[in-house]
């Protein structure tokens, strides 16, 4: 047996970021967790051996990875059919529990509109967006012991990152305004038509602040970790998807798709969730000033909007690029199983595959009804 083929994948694995801490933890996060989710694999990558706490057992290492995985995906499919089940049913019953102690609200349940006190369709927006995401991730923080220096690290250091998360929000946030545009100006027509407009500046505000955080808890926090050990490429793309095929509207889709791809890089390159928290209050709070320009402004039309943030958003990207030209390749991208064996593994728990399931057809009824 060579040197060259001992491996351990877990020490092996390139902890290296802006946020040095965070590596780190990381790595004393994966040599402390006993759990059977952590990817771990000591030996010759040849030979059918599994190290277990000095105990061989008959394994690879794409059969440890595989079963890690596994154990990755029963805990992530549960969140997420914990995510689902706040978000189809939860408006419905907020309302009824309103109505028993007589609250002005009422609710279409076909398309789930709320009409009525405006405040209270506010609280009630408010409260299912805090559950759906905090449900879930408490749940994962729980049950696979993260600590909060992985799902909650937020060093201020990294300064072309925080540049490149703003050149984010700013590029998708104009990629959205122009693929929003009619679904755009019915929201317009509706928001000014309020006459209590202190409700709607509360929500935008609770949106683009504290929706962001609890969004990219949840996301980056807890599922891009506990997917990083089978390889940051992987992790970034899936943890996107999965942010793609959570119920939504389709432009909605579409950005959750490109800030999974933006955040995860930066959570992993700057080793601190704050950027992608930034990328999204940047991305949220322009989506919302669409509606004023879309409504209200005579001297700018919406693609002169959505071209100026592309434009001052790709220019910050290329500044970033600059920067950072010889530290951008992400380093932990090969691991024992391919790329479809993983995706494949991901999906088939018996909690992630029904949440799948359920999604993709949600999504297809959507793209094609």
């Amino acid at each position: 047996m060579t040197e060259q083929e001992e491996i351990d994948v877990i020490e092996s694995f390139d902890y290296d970021c802006v946020n040095q801490q965070y590596g780190k933890d990381y790595l004393y996060w994966r040599r402390r967790t006993k759990e059977p989710f952590i990817y771990r694999f000591t030996g010759n990558a040849r030979e059918s051996v599994y190290t277990v706490n000095s105990s061989p057992l008959r394994q690879n290492a794409a059969a440890a990875e595989r079963t890690a995985l596994g154990k990755c995906s029963e805990k992530i499919g549960l969140a997420l059919l914990i995510f689902m089940v706040c978000e189809l049913v939860g408006v419905s019953l907020f309302v009824a529990l309103l109505h028993l102690i007589h609250i002005d609200i009422r609710i279409d349940f076909l398309t789930l509109k709320m009409n009525g006190s405006q405040w209270a369709v506010v609280g009630v927006r408010a409260l299912l967006l805090t559950l759906k995401y905090l449900l879930p991730t408490v749940l994962l923080v729980r049950l696979c012991h993260i600590p909060q220096s992985i799902y909650a690290p937020a060093a201020p250091n990294g300064l072309p990152e925080h540049i490149a998360a703003a050149a984010g929000g700013l590029m998708i946030a104009g990629i959205y305004s122009l693929t929003a545009q009619n679904l755009g100006i019915e929201t317009a027509q509706i928001l000014f038509t309020y006459k209590d407009m202190g409700a709607i500046y509360a929500y935008g505000l609770f949106d683009a602040i504290v929706g962001a955080v609890l969004a990219e808890l949840l996301l980056r926090g807890t599922i891009l970790p506990l997917l990083r050990q089978f390889g940051e490429p992987f992790a970034i793309v899936m943890t996107a998807v999965i942010a793609f095929l959570c119920p939504n509207k389709l432009p909605d889709r579409i950005s959750e798709l490109l800030i999974g791809l933006a955040a995860g890089y930066l959570m992993i390159r700057s080793g601190s969730i704050f950027k992608g928290v930034l990328l999204r209050m940047i991305y949220t709070a322009l989506s919302y000033a669409r509606l004023v320009v879309l409504y209200t402004s005579r001297s700018l039309r919406l693609w002169e909007y959505a071209l100026l943030l592309i434009s001052v958003g790709m220019l910050a990207a290329a500044f970033y690029f600059s920067i950072r030209k010889s530290q951008l390749r992400l380093r932990n991208n090969r691991t024992a199983l391919s790329e479809p064996a993983k995706t494949a593994a991901l999906i088939q728990s018996i909690t992630a595959l029904p949440w799948f399931a359920a999604s993709v057809l949600l999504t297809l009824f959507q793209l094609f009804y």
